[in-house]
């Protein structure tokens, strides 16, 4: 049984000249554990797509679905709940709270579903250091570098045991060896804890570690030719 399903996704934003079609009957499916890799133009719909897995954005049609779940755009407390349980998000840019120190900030997610205790307090301890953020930990967001930052925003998504993380250019902002060091990070975290990952990038290295890669190109996706 696949973990995430989403079936016939459409989408398209206004224009002055009328609309735009960016997304045209997408059908993707994600298996528990499983690394996908989805490619493709600037401007083709990958972060579309992964706003609408998110709940972040919704579709013009179609379904998405987690397990027997499936994710109703147009019930707020729903798409909220999805949000906090079902994935998280880790951005190009890491969005931490500046005036929160590393821990404070992965404790966020645990504040919105009631207050942190110490078994959350020991789950943001473990993913520092699965992140070697041990002894950066008490630091704030303004007192760590670039890849510091990421490395936080990737423990933070993983915060709440989510089925999905959803990855948008996750390292494009870093340079190639702290991106690579940062992608060793994620898989090895992502092995340990189960975790699915979808991964939106245009690096070429990142992608060839996902378990399989997808092409978003006119609307659609499709397997890449080329992948291993």
């Amino acid at each position: 049984m696949s973990l995430l399903v989403c079936q016939d996704l459409a989408k398209s934003f206004p224009k002055a000249t009328g609309a735009v079609e960016v997304l045209r009957g997408v059908d993707f499916s994600l298996s528990k554990g499983e690394a996908v890799a989805i490619v493709g133009p600037s401007g083709a719909g990958k972060s579309t797509l992964l706003n609408l897995l998110g709940g972040l954005d919704r579709a013009d049609s179609g379904t998405i679905r987690h397990e027997d779940t499936e994710l109703d755009p147009g019930d707020l407390k729903k798409v909220t709940l999805w949000r906090r349980h079902v994935v998280g998000f880790v951005f190009q840019y890491h969005f931490l709270l500046p005036d929160f120190t590393a821990r404070e900030n992965l404790l966020v997610p645990v504040r919105l579903l009631g207050e942190p205790t110490e078994k959350a307090e020991n789950r943001a301890d473990d993913l520092l250091a699965a992140m070697d953020l041990t002894d950066r930990a008490d630091h704030r967001p303004g007192e760590l570098s670039g890849g510091e930052q990421q490395r936080v925003a990737v423990a933070r998504a993983f915060m709440n045991h989510p089925a999905v993380i959803l990855a948008d250019e996750p390292f494009g902002n870093l340079d190639r060896d702290k991106g690579r060091r940062l992608s060793d990070l994620l898989f090895s975290l992502r092995d340990r804890e189960g975790t699915s990952l979808v991964i939106v990038t245009h690096d070429p290295d990142l992608a060839g570690r996902a378990d399989r890669i997808l092409e978003l190109t006119d609307g659609r996706l499709r397997p890449l030719q080329d992948q291993r």
